[in-house]
C-alpha cells in the first residue's frame, strides 16, 4: 500500500493534479491523508471514482460514474453519495456510515470487515 501511495503522490506532483483538501489525487483516484478528514467530489459522468479513506471523517460524492469505490473502514465516520453510479462498492466502518443513492445489484456496502449494512430503499447504513 505504501508503494501505491508513493506512486500516486509522485504522479500527482508530476502532473500538478493534486487536490490537497482530499489527499493525493490523480483525477478521481485519491489516497486520503492518514489523519484528518477527507472530502472528494468525483467528476460527473467520469468512468471511475476510487477513494482510499483516512482515519478522519470521509465524505465522497460520486455523480453517475461507472464505478464508485470507497474504502473508509478505518474512518471515524463515512458518508458516500453514490449518485446513481452503475457500480457502488463501499467498505464502511462498523458504525457511523451512510451510503445514499445506491441502487441495484451494483450496490455493495459492508460495515467493518464482516458486517452487512442495513438498507432502506437506496440508502444503506451502518449503525
Amino acid at each position: 500500500m505504501k508503494l501505491i501511495a508513493s506512486l500516486l503522490l509522485f504522479t500527482c506532483l508530476a502532473l500538478s493534479a493534486c487536490n490537497t483538501s482530499s489527499g493525493d489525487c490523480v483525477g478521481d483516484h485519491c489516497v486520503c491523508p492518514a489523519t484528518g478528514g477527507c472530502d472528494h467530489t468525483c467528476t460527473p459522468g467520469g468512468t471511475e471514482c476510487h477513494i482510499q479513506g483516512s482515519s478522519g471523517p470521509v465524505d465522497v460524492q460520486c455523480a453517475d460514474n461507472d464505478e464508485c469505490h470507497v474504502e473508509c473502514a478505518a474512518a471515524a465516520g463515512c458518508n458516500v453519495d453514490c449518485g446513481g453510479s452503475a457500480e457502488c462498492h463501499v467498505t464502511c466502518p462498523a458504525t457511523g456510515c451512510t451510503v445514499t443513492d445506491c441502487v441495484g445489484a451494483g450496490c455493495v456496502v459492508s460495515c467493518g470487515f464482516s458486517g452487512v449494512a442495513s438498507r432502506t430503499g437506496s440508502t444503506a447504513t451502518c449503525p
